[in-house]
């Protein structure tokens, strides 16, 4: 998944670059494939796969091609994160891996400016080059990196590994999500036609109250939120609050939704949860989310939208636009709304 970043990082060095990678992607990636797009020098964009097996390495060069022609890559860094193979130094690992994606991807265009492998992305941790024979160096500590400090700043956290950050959208315990079940079938049977205007100032008022709420929220207020983000017109009319000053706050309250809420109705905060992170640059985050959605409700259509979105690299600024027409909607309902009231309060 891509990780597109907000503004372009500089680092000093090749270390410092390296070391700043679990920032960039938000976790500390094993066995994996990293690849830094750069643009006039700068990091744009990362990207993390998996290692794929010998037979599989052509495939991967392919899948790779499609998002870096749309971000308009023309060169990239590829950093191979794994343990050492036993024919070290003469022979890195997974070098046939870097070789086939310096043809695939010279082929088009995408000029492959570094090659290197890192047993790990921890302080000390030494890399080699696959290009330069004499390219090699030890990380300094990531943890006080000028990259590290701007992702804290900006209250990011990374990771330990990607497992460690998909437990943040975990379920909660099964107990909990079947009595929260039970009470949305209760709900459907007994409640009138929902009114999307009504719905979405209930899940904006939630939003408002992220910051100052202690505790988690009441099983009868997950109900409620689950309930309204059915609508296509409220859970859409949501994707506007990400151009919205509290849109971490926002994205607070869909995390939480998508541990609270039995499925299928996950599947809607999980969206939002994906087009919020993505549309700070998140594509760790994204994914994790995508994954809740599809675990939810298989073929939902946003989730297949969204992840054809970000897999293709789209700039978060075309996700930026789309929040602000959405924006738009969700204050056309909510105004409705407000006039609708207070015709009912005058007469």
């Amino acid at each position: 998944m891509p990780t597109t970043l907000p503004k372009p990082i500089r680092v000093r060095g090749a270390g410092d670059l390296y070391a700043a990678i679990p920032h960039l992607m938000g976790f500390h990636p094993a066995d994996s494939l990293v690849v830094l797009v750069l643009k006039d020098s700068l990091i744009s964009m990362t990207m993390r796969v998996d290692l794929p097996r010998p037979r599989h390495r052509g495939a991967l060069a392919a899948q790779l091609e499609t998002p870096l022609l749309e971000h308009e890559a023309t060169e990239v860094i590829l950093a191979v994160v794994c343990a050492p193979s036993s024919h070290m130094p003469e022979e890195l690992p997974h070098e046939p891996l870097v070789s086939a994606l310096r043809h695939k991807l010279g082929g088009v265009g995408i000029d492959v400016v570094e090659a290197v492998w890192l047993p790990s992305c921890e302080k000390d941790a030494p890399w080699l080059c696959y290009i330069d024979v004499d390219c090699h160096g030890t990380l300094p500590d990531p943890q006080v990196s000028a990259v590290a400090v701007a992702s804290a700043h900006d209250g990011n956290v990374t990771f330990e590994s990607r497992a460690a950050m998909a437990a943040i959208a975990a379920h909660d315990p099964p107990e909990a999500l079947e009595r929260r079940s039970a009470m949305l079938d209760k709900l459907a049977e007994t409640s009138l036609e929902l009114d999307p205007g009504t719905e979405l100032r209930r899940v904006r008022e939630a939003i408002h109250a992220v910051e100052d709420r202690k505790g988690p929220l009441p099983d009868e207020e997950i109900v409620a939120l689950a309930q309204a983000l059915t609508l296509p017109e409220v859970r859409d009319a949501s994707l506007g609050f990400a151009a919205e000053g509290n849109a971490r706050q926002a994205e607070r309250l869909w995390l939480e939704l998508t541990r609270a809420c039995p499925a299928p109705e996950r599947a809607e905060p999980a969206c939002l949860l994906a087009f919020f992170a993505y549309h700070r640059g998140d594509g760790g985050i994204a994914s994790i989310a995508l994954d809740a959605a599809d675990e939810a409700l298989p073929g939902h259509a946003l989730a297949r939208l969204l992840r054809a979105a970000i897999s293709a690299a789209m700039p978060p600024e075309e996700l930026r636009a789309l929040s602000r027409k959405y924006l738009d909607s969700a204050r056309r309902l909510l105004v409705g709304r407000d006039q609708s009231s207070s015709g009912r309060s005058q007469s």
